[in-house]
């Protein structure tokens, strides 16, 4: 993703039953993981859409296969 643009996206972890709504900060594939940093998120618990907490920034590696990315 370019960097130079301000990408919103949703970030769901089917595994945690969170979704993450930020602006993509870095998003790098490495050995099947998802390298993510996303800048002012705001957490929602996936299958119901409840909102959770904010948070400035996070950051995490996860397996690709449980994430689902899209645009916002």
């Amino acid at each position: 993703m370019d960097q130079a643009q301000l990408t919103k996206v949703y970030l769901t972890d089917l595994e945690r039953n969170l979704t993450f709504y930020g602006v993509v900060n870095k998003l790098t594939e490495v050995n099947n993981n998802m390298q993510v940093i996303l800048t002012d998120v705001k957490v929602y618990e996936y299958e119901s859409s409840n909102y959770l907490y904010s948070l400035p920034e996070i950051s995490f590696t996860r397996p690709k296969a449980v994430l689902h990315i899209e645009a916002a």
